[in-house]
């Protein structure tokens, strides 16, 4: 039996409400615009094309490989020093952290160390923008997304991604209720991170909850935008079409999280912010991410009940 929603619930259903139409307000002025993209290629390769190739293709799988070893060797240390870390939310948050900081520096790292291995400037414009400068090493690489980024658009492109997370999220619903029609019930579970979140015991101490907070809204946006769109999705684009590539590492991004039934708007988030990284750079991105968790992370514990169902 669902709980009743209080003025709490209604005033995250409100807001969410407010913030999908100011979304839709900004996909309308800007942000949809069609745009060119100028792919640049794996890091540098000699001899003839199909060798570039075959390496980008071999490469492929190597940030996410790099994320599951950084993320499952962090779990392994932690479980490992169970007795000095406690069980629960608190040692899954310093393992989440570890293993984004792993992560992060590996793959910042590989950006110095190989040029083009991971692509953090914008790729792509507007016809009535001049096409970006192509970075000159992995530094510059960092440098010219500094440079590309604006609050304000990530703000404006913060908003047009929830409008597009609530819209593929009433889609997804709407599939499930055919399921349920043709007699098929599929897991209707939210995210383990969701519920362990909702679920949190504010009489308690808050260093679990800070601990878990910090992995969310600042490590994961981190490890999760330099794996998925900075080195997963230039690496599918080098091989496929911009479209395809886009799909796919949408459709990857929400296959790690775990939830069926947050599978679409997930999905969408990824593939979304594949074209705002060719658009507007790699710090945009993780800027999105961050403040997209953010707010999730507020509302699960402000109005947890309508957080967890909508």
């Amino acid at each position: 039996m669902e709980t009743p929603l209080g003025w709490r619930d209604h005033l995250f259903i409100a807001w969410m409400l407010l913030t999908a139409l100011a979304g839709v307000w900004y996909l309308t002025r800007g942000l949809a615009h069609p745009s060119d993209d100028h792919p640049r290629p794996f890091f540098s390769t000699t001899g003839p094309n199909w060798i570039g190739q075959l390496v980008s293709f071999v490469a492929t799988p190597a940030p996410v490989i790099v994320f599951f070893v950084c993320m499952g060797g962090a779990g392994m240390l932690m479980a490992a020093k169970g007795g000095l870390f406690g069980t629960g939310i608190l040692v899954q948050g310093a393992a989440s952290l570890i293993g984004q900081g792993l992560s992060a520096l590996t793959l910042i790292a590989l950006t110095v160390a190989a040029p083009g291995a991971v692509q953090w400037a914008p790729s792509a414009h507007t016809p009535d923008t001049a096409p970006p400068v192509p970075p000159a090493d992995g530094l510059d690489e960092i440098r010219l997304a500094g440079r590309a980024f604006r609050a304000s658009t990530c703000l404006q492109a913060y908003l047009a991604i929830v409008a597009l997370a609530i819209a593929s999220g009433l889609l997804w619903k709407g599939f499930y209720a055919m399921c349920e029609m043709q007699g098929q019930t599929l897991p209707d579970e939210p995210q383990q991170v969701v519920q362990m979140v909702a679920n949190f015991d504010w009489s308690g101490p808050w260093l679990p909850i800070l601990v878990f907070g910090t992995a969310i809204t600042i490590g994961a946006p981190i490890a999760e935008e330099l794996t998925f769109r900075g080195m997963l999705y230039p690496l599918l684009k080098g091989w496929l079409p911009r479209g395809y590539a886009i799909v796919i590492t949408g459709i990857v991004f929400a296959s790690i999280h775990g939830s069926l039934s947050a599978f679409l708007p997930l999905a969408a988030f990824g593939a979304v912010q594949c074209i705002f990284r060719d658009r507007y750079g790699l710090f945009t991105c993780i800027g999105i991410h961050m403040l997209f968790n953010m707010v999730t992370f507020f509302w699960l514990n402000f109005a947890p009940n309508a957080a967890t169902q909508f």
